[in-house]
This record gives structure tokens, C-alpha cells and sequence, in this order.
């Protein structure tokens, strides 16, 4: 039986490849099993190329993997795959489907849905011939009821899972895109890598969606293995950096001294990035960080006001604190990306302007402004979802505000907001030089169009 495993990113192209489908993919190759992957990404007409696959390849099952801003999209996937194969089964997992499994199976469109981390399990529902009965982490229709199966647990080790199955991917597409670094170096050729899964932090914006999506429990990868796939990309693809996708880079220090220095031993000549909290930035784990190849770190910084940060989002950090690790930061030598959020419910316009400012009275080299939204059974969406005034089809934290009453920012002024805010940042007298000279050429032209589609 053959599987094809799609991934529905219809808009935002970027430089970031989807992980999941590929170690999904790597994952059923190796229990044996034959796999194709469709990653709309690059797709000039996704519904009609889809179809037109589907027509001519047998599958057995099509998997959608969907965030929340994709399940619309995975909706008319679903469509196109039974209009063109009418037998073939059509699962949805990822994150959506795993914390709202009721609504996803509201929807009518798939035959089933998978919840959690499907590397295990979904090998072994194809090897299975697709026998829902009994599998676990499964939900499934059956004579007009939801069946619901018990749980699956994490992957115990993600050592053991196989590296992700990057020839599946348009990976020459997502390299020249890739942008992470290109404040330290403008053009540094480089790739995203996940070193481990779970967060123990309790932000409303996040939590407890990612403990059901990942467990309780943080699993890190080894060191070596880390090392093995950076050597690994940097020989495929001659890869010039990373950007380590992980929120909790930081968290334990001796994974994360260990890590740098086989990366130094490795000697493999790579920068990277990471995410750190601003509550755990010290300069001693900053400076071990650098001499094995940090280059810039990224910091959820969300708000200007501490009482948005206390009360609404439950964030664990002071803005002391975000000052003082932009601060260490730079005085290592170290670039800084800063991620704001605008539009909290009872979030005022000043409060709004505030972050605004603080993101340039800072010394960032990049900034990054959404819009609040609450994703599904986040605690954040479960203190306001009488306030939610949009489907879950709509969401779209670039450009979308889902709130609509008095105690939320109205939707034109969040916009008109979002965009004072990249305009006087890129294009305020500290930054306006640079801002032009990584649009020069055709590589930075169009990552300039793909940035301002999310404007």
C-alpha cells in the first residue's frame, strides 16, 4: 500500500521545510512502506497538481498534516482526494486535529483523524491495512459515530527515529529562502533542525496545547546525534548555518554545554540561531553558545506591559529582564530578533504603541509583530472564546484579528498598528540602509515579496 502525505501550506511560503511530514515519511520508509510526499509550498495550482497525482498513483491513504491556519485548506484537500480516488482513505493529523479532535471530525471530510506524534503510529496503521478498529491515537468514523481509541504515547526516544526525508522536499526551493541568519550575513545558505519536543513553561498562548501535542515530559535529542545531522546536512547541502527550532534551548545547560562542544569538536564551521527566554539569557551559557557557532538568538518578548505579560499571557518574564538579555546579548557580539504580539484582549492602544517603541529603543536587528491569537484550547483561548468572533478557518495570526468586542482593539486599527510598527522599524533611520541592501538582487527581492505578503 502506498501513502501519500500531504502538507497544505497554501500561503506564507518560506524558508522553513515542515519537519513533521518529512519525519513522518522517513518513518514509514523505514518499517518498509512506500511513501510520496505533496508539499504545497512551491505549487503554483496545489488542488489541480494534487489531483492529477492522486489520478495516476494508486494510494491507499493520503495523510494531511494541519495547523490551525491550514484546516480549510486541508478541507478541500480531503475534496480533491475523493473526487480523484474515491477508495482511498483520508486522515488529518498534526496539531489541529490533536487539540481540537471534535471539531476536526465535525468537519465531515476525513475518514479518520491521528492525534499526537504519528511516527509510530501511523506506520503501523498502513502496515496494518488500515484497520482503525484497536489503533491507538486513532479517532475514526463508524456507522455515523466518532469512535475514540485510546491514546498513544510519545515517541520514547527520538534518537531512534530516522533522520527526516529531505529528498521528498523541494529542499533547493527552501534553502535559497531561508532567511534566519541573513541579518548576520546576508544569503548564509541554512536549514531549520528540531532538537527536541515538549515545554514546561505555562504561557496562555501556548500551553496545555503543547502538552497534548508533545506530553509532559521535554525529550531532547543526543548531542551526537544533533552533530550527525548538522554533518549530515552540511554534506547534502552545503549548508552554511542553522536555526534550531526549539523554545527551550536553554533550559537544561549541560545538554546544552555538552551540544556546543561536540559542535566544537565537530569543527564543521556552522553558525546557528536559537530561541531563548529572556529569564534564563545569562552570559556565561551565551558565551559558551558563541565560541561553538551562535551567531543570533531570538526572544519572545510579546508586550511592553508587564501587566500584559502578568495577566494575560502569564509569560514568567519582567521587561527588565528582556532588556537585560538584549543587552548581554549584544555586548557578546550576538545579534537579537525580537517577536512581539499585538491585540491581547483588553490590550489598549497605548499598551499597543508601547511595544511598539520599546522594539526601537531596543538595540534588535529584527523584529517580528502578530497579531494575538488564540489557538485552540490554549488557555488563552479558553478565557476568551466568548470574545471570538471568527472559524477556525480564519485564523491567521499574520494578518487576521479574530477578537471582535469592546475589549479588544478593533481589527483596522490592530492592522494599522502592526504596520506602523514594521515601517518605523525597517525603515527608521538605524535600520533603513540595511533594510534596502538585503533587497538587492533577485534572491532578496523575493524574500522582500514573500515577507510582505504577511504585511
Amino acid at each position: 500500500m502506498r501513502t501519500l502525505l500531504v502538507f497544505p501550506r497554501f500561503k506564507y511560503p518560506s524558508g522553513d521545510p515542515p519537519l513533521g511530514v518529512a519525519y513522518l515519511a522517513a518513518a514509514l520508509r523505514a518499517r518498509g512502506l512506500e511513501v510520496d510526499l505533496f508539499d504545497a509550498t512551491f505549487v503554483r495550482d496545489p488542488l489541480r497538481a494534487l489531483r492529477e497525482q492522486v489520478s495516476r498513483t494508486h494510494y491507499g491513504v493520503v495523510g494531511i498534516s494541519t495547523l490551525t491556519s491550514m484546516i480549510g485548506d486541508a478541507v478541500e484537500i480531503a475534496a480533491t482526494v475523493r473526487e480523484a480516488s474515491p477508495v482511498t482513505k483520508v486522515i488529518a493529523g498534526g496539531p489541529h486535529p490533536t487539540v481540537a479532535p471534535e471539531h476536526t471530525m465535525a468537519l465531515g471530510a476525513f475518514d479518520a483523524i491521528m492525534l499526537g506524534e504519528a511516527e509510530e503510529t501511523l506506520p503501523d496503521l498502513v502496515a496494518n491495512d488500515l484497520r482503525f478498529e484497536g489503533q491507538r491515537g486513532i479517532w475514526y468514523h463508524r456507522e455515523g459515530e466518532v469512535v475514540r481509541n485510546e491514546p498513544a504515547p510519545p515517541v520514547a526516544d527520538l534518537d531512534a527515529l530516522p533522520l527526516p526525508a529531505w529528498d521528498l522536499l523541494d529542499m533547493q526551493s527552501y534553502l535559497s529562502l531561508w532567511y534566519q541568519l541573513d541579518a548576520v550575513r546576508y544569503g548564509v545558505r541554512g536549514t531549520s533542525i528540531m532538537a527536541s519536543r515538549g515545554c514546561p513553561y505555562r504561557c496562555t498562548y501556548c500551553q496545555p496545547t503543547l502538552r497534548t501535542i508533545f506530553g509532559t515530559r521535554v525529550r531532547r535529542r543526543s548531542p551526537e546525534g544533533l552533530v550527525a545531522e548538522a554533518a549530515e546536512l552540511e554534506a547534502r547541502f552545503a549548508i552554511e548555518g542553522l536555526m534550531w527550532l526549539d523554545d527551550t534551548f536553554l533550559l537544561d545547560r549541560a545538554w546544552t554545554r555538552e551540544l556546543c562542544a561536540r559542535l566544537v569538536d565537530a569543527d564543521l564551521g556552522l553558525i546557528w540561531g536559537a530561541n531563548v527566554r529572556a529569564d534564563v539569557c545569562d552570559r556565561e551559557s551565551l558565551e559558551v553558545m558563541r565560541d561553538a557557532g551562535l551567531r543570533m538568538v531570538h526572544i519572545g518578548i510579546e508586550s511592553a506591559s508587564q501587566r500584559v505579560l502578568d495577566e494575560i499571557y502569564d509569560k514568567g518574564i519582567t521587561i527588565e529582564q528582556v532588556r537585560e538579555a538584549v543587552q548581554t546579548a549584544k555586548d557578546l557580539g550576538l545579534l537579537v530578533r525580537g517577536y512581539f504580539m499585538l491585540g491581547a484582549p483588553t490590550e489598549t492602544e497605548e499598551e499597543v504603541r508601547a511595544s511598539i517603541r520599546l522594539a526601537n529603543q531596543l538595540p534588535l536587528d529584527d523584529v517580528t509583530f502578530s497579531i494575538t491569537t488564540p489557538l485552540p484550547h490554549t488557555h488563552l483561548y479558553d478565557m476568551t472564546r466568548d470574545l471570538i468572533a471568527a472559524d477556525f478557518t480564519c485564523f491567521d495570526y499574520y494578518k487576521t484579528a479574530v477578537y471582535q468586542s469592546d475589549d479588544v482593539l478593533p481589527a483596522r486599527t490592530l492592522d494599522r498598528l502592526k504596520k506602523l510598527a514594521y515601517v518605523k522599524f525597517y525603515l527608521g533611520p538605524k535600520r533603513l540602509g540595511r533594510t534596502i541592501r538585503s533587497m538587492l538582487g533577485i534572491s532578496g527581492l523575493r524574500k522582500a515579496l514573500l515577507k510582505v505578503q504577511r504585511f
